[in-house]
């Protein structure tokens, strides 16, 4: 956690200087600028191969977020044939995205805190080789469509994709694909229910712009 981020006064100075900093640097590798609160962990072989849309938000530090992150967002293309592809008004706090393969991303996506995305297993699966052998590792590209919310502390494995509109709940381990316009949830994910059609729909939350975090914005209570 960033100690000028305790300041009043001075923690927006800081946000618009980190931002400042950090879009000079990384804009035109990035595809466009993007909001980042704390610093984020990148770690990319190929510059070519990501791209982040438009109003995509890095939440790194606990003070800009509601539960607190374990750690600040990593975004980590694991191989130079590695790609990542993120549509506009992209969302994440803490957790992160590891890239072997591909990982696409559509619009108004929503991960929440230290949600984590993987394509590959990172390690073989065999007792003679899983701790030095890198050969031979599990990876399938990962699809993520438009306005998915996935909750606090999930994770989203290799090869699944998640149909447009779905919601993963808080803490869930995604395994296998989940269809468009449903609510998942638990260890492994399983179908809970059908988003009801009097309830809103992500697509219709993703619409309205975000919200600025209250800690960039309020005084300390007294």
């Amino acid at each position: 956690m960033n100690p000028l981020f305790r300041i009043w006064g001075v923690r927006k100075a800081v946000h618009l200087l980190l931002n400042a900093w950090f879009n000079a640097r990384y804009a035109r590798r990035l595809g466009n600028a993007v909001q980042v609160f704390g610093l984020p962990l990148l770690e990319v072989e190929n510059w070519q191969n990501i791209r982040i849309g438009r109003g995509a938000w890095l939440i790194s530090d606990s003070f800009f977020s509601q539960p607190g992150v374990n750690h600040p967002v990593m975004i980590r293309l694991m191989s130079p044939e590695a790609r990542l592809t993120i549509g506009d008004d992209f969302g994440i706090s803490g957790g992160g995205i590891c890239v072997q393969t591909e990982v696409r991303i559509g619009n108004g996506v929503m991960m929440g805190a230290n949600a984590f995305v993987a394509d590959t297993d990172f390690h073989p699966l065999g007792t003679d080789s899983r701790r030095f052998n890198f050969d031979n590792i599990r990876s399938r590209p990962v699809v993520i469509e438009d306005n998915v919310f996935i909750g606090m502390n999930s994770i989203i494995l290799k090869g699944v994709t998640i149909g447009r509109n779905a919601v993963i709940g808080a803490g869930s381990v995604v395994t296998r694909d989940v269809p468009a316009n449903e609510i998942w949830s638990g260890n492994p994910a399983r179908f809970v229910r059908r988003l009801g059609a009097d309830e809103p729909r992500p697509e219709t939350l993703a619409a309205a712009p975000p919200a600025v975090p209250a800690a960039l914005t309020a005084a300390p209570a007294a």
